[in-house]
């Protein structure tokens, strides 16, 4: 007897539209696959990863050493008064920790970083603060609490100072922003 194993047709023609439109679909219409395909995107348009552990900026570091960590990011720098000190840098960046960002400013008083400002993609807001809230609600054996201000931004307590995020949906006119404060910076301005 002999058995016939070939596939019908139609079934072989579903099975490909499904291969061929499954990840398109995902890519196109599901927030991680346009998340994915924005960082893909970043990464051909030459758009650098900015990875850092945002909770372990410090004071104490200076450029050169941000310059050492960071080789990939292309740096604008400045000498002039700004809020946190009398020197700034700002870098054109892909992503920030797997999440579609634009730039990222660092503000130094002398040699010392006093604040670091990461702005990110307007869709991806909701993602962030998610993110940042697991992040720096998981860390040690007594997670810092956040403080939620009156003006509607949420306050992460972090070693050396402080990180600002945006709390809810962001307005159009609103820049999708997080902010490290030093110490120094924040004990500066009270």
């Amino acid at each position: 007897m002999k058995q016939d194993l070939k596939l019908p047709k139609t079934y072989k023609t579903l099975l490909m539209l499904a291969l061929v439109l499954g990840p398109f679909y995902w890519l196109a219409f599901t927030d991680d696959g346009q998340r994915r395909t924005d960082l893909a995107l970043m990464a051909l348009l030459g758009h650098p990863e900015f990875n850092p552990a945002v909770e372990s900026f410090n004071g104490s570091l200076s450029e050169a050493r941000l310059r050492e960590v960071f080789p990939k990011l292309d740096w604008r720098c400045g000498d002039g008064t700004n809020p946190f000190g009398d020197r700034l840098c700002k870098a054109d960046i892909g992503s920030f920790n797997q999440i579609p960002a634009s730039s990222v400013t660092f503000f130094f008083a002398g040699s010392d970083l006093r604040a670091a400002k990461i702005v990110y993609r307007h869709a991806y807001h909701a993602l962030l603060s998610d993110w940042l809230g697991r992040r720096l609600g998981g860390r040690g054996a007594a997670p810092p609490v956040a403080v939620e201000s009156k003006e509607g931004v949420k306050i992460y307590p972090v070693d050396d100072g402080e990180i600002f995020v945006r709390q809810g949906a962001l307005g159009e006119d609103e820049e999708p922003a997080i902010l490290w404060i030093s110490r120094a910076a924040l004990d500066a301005r009270h």
